[in-house]
């Protein structure tokens, strides 16, 4: 046998074992690594429904789905969760209740949380009217009951862009004072209802509730209609106010006494209806709070 072709037979038998053993290998692996080395729990945030508005807060039940595609069950005993929009932290809290979540299954809790109006006010401040959706963020912290993947703690984070959610205001623009005298029972008050989200809101049966001075729910109304507002848009509507007249003679004293000085405040309470989920069939509830000279520097400004 020639050397050349000698070489030739050994090369060719040493790759074909190389080959052997690659598949071997292959083989084996696939028969025996962790089969759930590849996949991790999960959460998913659904921004929920706004169920009351105040003048200061706004209470908000948040939707999160849990899935574990383990083949083996996990007990989770509690978790810490923060919310951020647009990169600052809006929610930090604590679910206490345990949740057990079965091999290739899922949950969904309802986290009723409160948020601050003045720190959502500002994150949306910052983006400008144009912005209709926002970076939301939620990393939570879950305690497990047994190990789950040599891990006592699993730490899940998601991230997605959403509606950003404006919330609707109501100010006092203007009084009417033509008919508040001795002789006369009502008083129409101006209210402007702004709505800066891209979506129409309307506000529901209307209730209204003035304190003038010392005098407490001297006036009181209710319309049983809807106000709609489009998107990014506000109306000013006239409402009349039905006074007792005990306490208009009271507050006339005082109104001569202290003039624009006088404070006064308004108990705003509707229902929101809107074609958004978030939004229907959520409760307000604002006390407004001023002077009348706020509202005769409002009422110049609606004839600018």
């Amino acid at each position: 046998m020639r050397p050349g072709r000698s070489n030739i037979y050994i090369a060719g038998f040493a790759a074909l074992l190389v080959i052997g053993l690659a598949v071997g290998y292959f083989f084996y692996k696939s028969n025996n690594e962790n089969p759930v080395s590849g996949l991790k729990p999960r959460v998913e945030l659904g921004v929920g429904k706004i169920n009351a508005i105040t003048d200061s807060t706004v209470d908000v039940t948040l939707s999160l789905l849990v899935d574990n595609p383990l083949p083996v069950g996990i007990a989770i005993q509690g978790f810490e969760y923060q919310v951020q929009m647009d990169g600052t932290t809006i929610l930090d809290s604590r679910y206490s209740d345990p949740l057990q979540i079965e091999p290739g299954d899922s949950s969904v809790l309802e986290l009723p949380v409160q948020l601050k109006i003045k720190k959502l006010k500002a994150i949306n401040d910052r983006a400008g009217e144009q912005q209709d959706s926002a970076n939301y963020r939620f990393k939570g912290t879950f305690g497990l009951k047994e190990s789950v993947l040599g891990l006592d703690t699993l730490r899940l984070t998601v991230e997605k862009r959403l509606v950003r959610y404006r919330l609707p205001s109501v100010e006092v623009v203007g009084y009417e004072l033509d008919k508040f005298g001795l002789s006369q029972s009502k008083v129409e008050i101006q209210l402007r209802f702004s709505n800066k989200n891209f979506f129409p809101i309307s506000f529901k049966d209307p209730t209204y509730a003035l304190d003038l001075g010392s005098q407490k729910q001297m006036a009181r109304g209710q319309v049983q209609s809807l106000t709609r507002v489009e998107g990014r848009s506000s109306n000013t509507y006239t409402i009349p106010l039905s006074i007792d007249m005990g306490d208009l003679l009271k507050a006339t004293g005082q109104l001569i006494a202290q003039g624009e000085n006088l404070p006064f405040t308004l108990h705003f309470s509707c229902t929101l209806t809107a074609d958004n989920e978030m939004f229907n069939n959520s409760e307000v509830k604002l006390v407004v709070e001023g002077t009348m000279e706020d509202l005769k520097t409002a009422q110049e400004n609606l004839g600018d």
